[in-house]
């Protein structure tokens, strides 16, 4: 049986970083496709069910056209199981009313739930709140005999603002075999006990640079295969705009030129469609400053989005100011390294930063 582990969709999500209205409308409809090409690809490699593990909408009041989208797929492909609980997003929400929940459909509100399939599988969760309970735990309740899956919202083995967690230390021995993670938008994966694991699916499409991608990374879903109760899982990219967050340091004898091939060659290996953030950290001589409107000039339009973050510092021939004895720079230079309470790094942060504001350039604090 083919299964697919999924988590934070996000549809409807209002804020996303590094992008203007235009761009977050498109990013935006995305979330919507990529749940349109999830279910096209289920039925096309004839998966059984989709485990949805919360925060599938970004809001408790998604808006009217999503839900019916996300409805109509679920009624147009009956033969795909879709077994759905809460994230901290979507909390409480369903997008059916008890009096139409179709016969594909499960949600896991609060308590601990569990459906058995063929194949001896079963399929069990809850949507969990933020604190959990100890009590909870021996509400679960697996079949030892059969191939358990267990949905949660939650980070594991830890605790953040959100959520106090869920712990492996206390799921071992409840004969689960595969623990379905949400909330965590990156991969991940470790042992409960001797018998199951744990998996955060991560999310389809990153909605900040938070979720940013390394090169050549993609955000998607887990397939699980399970055949004679062993378990065969891949991951299967879904995500078109990825964010990517890119520094480049160099040292002051980089020139403009030398920058922009790195650059090319960086570039090379992203995608049109990556949001991309560069931030060039490092040193650069005073008469070679970054260039960012001639960068800017020659990527804006190769990607997505694209934005720029100077870090760097102007490396400053402290002796030549020093010795001017007929300006403010060279007084000021000259009382800093003169001073007995400060240490050499301290004296060069601080002649740094007074050369920088005498000359009217951004403090690099």
């Amino acid at each position: 049986m083919k299964i697919i582990h999924c988590a934070d969709i996000h549809i409807d999500i209002k804020e996303m970083s590094g992008l203007n209205a235009e761009k977050k409308k498109i990013k935006r409809s995305q979330l919507l496709q990529n749940l349109i090409n999830l279910f096209n690809y289920a039925e096309a490699n004839k998966v059984s069910a989709i485990l949805f593990c919360g925060d599938i909408f970004d809001v408790h009041e998604p808006t009217k056209n999503s839900v019916n989208i996300f409805k109509k797929l679920v009624l147009s492909y009956k033969n795909i199981k879709c077994f759905y609980i809460w994230g901290n997003h979507d909390e409480r929400f369903s997008p059916f009313q008890e009096d139409e929940m179709p016969e594909n459909f499960f949600l896991f509100k609060e308590n601990f739930k569990k459906i058995d399939l063929e194949e001896g599988i079963t399929i069990g969760g809850a949507s969990l709140g933020r604190y959990v309970l100890d009590s909870f735990y021996s509400t679960i309740n697996f079949d030892k005999t059969r191939f358990n899956i267990m949905l949660a919202h939650q980070p594991i083995n830890a605790s953040d603002e959100y959520f106090n967690g869920i712990f492996a230390s206390k799921l071992a021995g409840h004969n689960i075999d595969y623990l379905a993670l949400g909330h965590i938008h990156a991969g991940g994966s470790g042992r409960i006990d001797e018998r199951g694991i744990w998996q955060y699916s991560g999310c389809l499409e990153g909605r900040s640079f938070n979720d940013a991608s390394k090169i050549g990374e993609k955000k998607g879903v887990y397939l699980l295969d399970i055949e004679n109760k062993t378990l065969k899982s891949s991951f299967i990219p879904f995500s078109r705009f990825d964010y990517r967050s890119i520094e480049l340091t160099i040292n002051p004898n980089i020139d403009h030129l030398q920058i922009m091939q790195k650059l090319k060659e960086i570039a090379s290996k992203l995608s049109k469609d990556d949001i991309v953030r560069l931030t060039i950290k490092g040193k650069h001589k005073e008469e070679n400053p970054i260039q960012k409107d001639l960068i800017m000039q020659n990527f804006y339009d190769k990607f997505f989005n694209f934005e720029i973050i100077d870090e760097t510092q102007t490396d400053f021939d402290f002796e030549k100011y020093s010795k001017d004895v007929l300006s403010l720079k060279g007084e000021f230079l000259r009382s800093v390294f003169e001073s007995k309470e400060l240490s050499g790094a301290e004296k060069e942060k601080i002649a740094t930063l007074g050369l920088e504001a005498l000359k009217g350039e951004d403090l690099s604090i």
